[in-house]
């Protein structure tokens, strides 16, 4: 079953519901103010097979980036 996004248009906040496709434009009552909320436009994506895989940095490289080389905080310590 679709997810669907509505919007109370008096109280401005936004609802998702789970419906069947032909009940979708019908509209949801508002939990507020129990006025009718209406159906808002949704969008999806749509993943290309050729696009790149995403890199994740692992902890360690995120803080040598963020305190830069030298930081005593970053240094690895030796054990004794």
């Amino acid at each position: 079953m679709p997810l669907y996004t509505y919007t109370c248009p008096e109280c401005e906040i936004e609802i998702e519901e789970l419906r069947p496709s032909w009940r979708a434009d019908e509209p949801v009552e508002c939990p507020v103010c129990h006025g009718l909320c209406v159906r808002d436009w949704s969008s999806f994506s749509i993943r290309s097979r050729n696009a790149p895989k995403p890199v994740y940095a692992s902890p360690a490289q995120v803080a040598r980036a963020l305190h830069g080389p030298g930081c005593p905080c970053c240094i690895p310590r030796r054990r004794s």
